[in-house]
């Protein structure tokens, strides 16, 4: 195997070379580039485009030359680091189990209107400190939640042909008055520095798989939770 700092990395003409030791010390690229070398024969890596949010380096893609078993393999991967997400369960007397959504343009998916659970990028914090996070910012400070009370119900990758992303996802169940309830139904949030436009939905949480419009880790994380209940018997409504 040969050692991480030996493997060659070139840049291509479009990233800017004042920025190369950045993206070279970025975590997420750091933690790629131990594990591909550890696990295949990586002989080159380009990169071949940068985007950067600020100062922080943000999506990496990459061209490897990487061998398994004396064959190569397909060597090009977005790097973009791990994320969270929360599905935050609310139990109001008198009502069915809900859960809080996001409603946000996703451009990527030209969804102008995608509902999901609340979820971030790790940007080399810890795992439940993130996802702490990531509700502050995209439920507000007032849903007081610790992180005893985060439940991870598993980490998976979400397209492992060509990005590194693995997402872990938490639930927790949390208390509520109507009120409240009704406070966080419809609230606009998210954090204007990143162009970020959220308005919150609190839905059943059993309308989550006829929903539509959504995405993977939300209906993941959905079936997860039911799943552990009925290994606990607890009962679908509340």
């Amino acid at each position: 195997m040969v050692p991480v700092d030996h493997i060659p990395i070139a840049f291509s003409a479009g990233v800017p070379e004042d920025r190369w030791p950045d993206v070279r010390a970025a975590p997420h690229f750091r933690r790629w580039l131990e594990q591909a070398t550890a696990r295949f024969d990586l002989r080159r890596v380009v990169v071949r485009d940068v985007v950067f949010f600020g100062a922080r380096v943000g999506f990496i893609l990459v061209d490897a030359d990487a061998w398994h078993d004396g064959r190569k393999v397909p060597g090009a991967a977005l790097l973009r680091g791990d994320s969270v997400s929360v599905l935050v369960v609310l139990h109001c007397p008198g009502h069915a189990a809900r859960t809080i959504l996001t409603r946000e343009p996703r451009l990527p998916v030209a969804c102008p209107d995608l509902l999901a659970l609340p979820a971030g990028m790790l940007e080399g914090g810890r795992l439940v400190s993130t996802a702490l996070r990531e509700l502050a910012e995209e439920v507000g400070t007032d849903l007081a939640v610790s992180a005893d009370q985060m439940v991870e119900l598993t980490t998976v990758w979400l397209s492992p042909g060509g990005c590194d992303e693995a997402i872990t996802l938490y639930a927790v169940d949390l208390e509520i008055d109507e009120a409240a309830m009704r406070a966080l139904d419809g609230r606009r949030t998210g954090n204007a520095a990143e162009h970020e436009s959220i308005r919150l939905h609190v839905v059943d949480l059993d309308a989550i798989p006829r929903i539509g419009r959504s995405d993977a880790k939300t209906l993941l994380s959905y079936h997860l939770y039911r799943a552990r209940d009925a290994r606990r018997g607890v009962a679908t409504q509340c």
